[in-house]
């Protein structure tokens, strides 16, 4: 069972994600430990959308390397990834981040 809190954490780290951000985090949230081409295998998609993708999850820091070990898909040594648990969000609010909040405040007459 998922605590109401750790459903929170996640729905805060995550609002800003695209479609297929989302989707990869999920992926490696189903299947921990993938390579890019194990990635590419299990959504169907092609690898130059994976790639991308993870280097942005990992600038977040929602996704983590998870080492390097032989890939099932090609057999190759390669780095596997996997998804930050838990996920939290910044311990502390960026400039950026305090004048969205500043903004939707004053938008709203708070």
């Amino acid at each position: 069972m998922i605590q109401d809190t750790s459903l929170h954490a996640y729905a805060l780290a995550t609002q800003n994600l695209g479609k297929k951000q989302k989707e990869v985090l999920d992926a490696l949230r189903f299947f921990p430990d993938a390579t890019n081409r194990e990635l590419k295998e299990y959504l169907h998609w092609e690898i130059n959308s994976i790639t991308p993708r993870v280097g942005e999850l990992r600038e977040q820091g929602l996704v983590l390397d998870a080492g390097i070990r032989q890939c099932k898909i090609t057999g190759k040594r390669v780095h596997a990834w996997k998804a930050k648990y838990p996920v939290l969000p910044p311990a502390f609010e960026t400039e950026v981040e305090k004048l969205k909040v500043e903004t939707n405040q004053s938008a709203l007459g708070i």
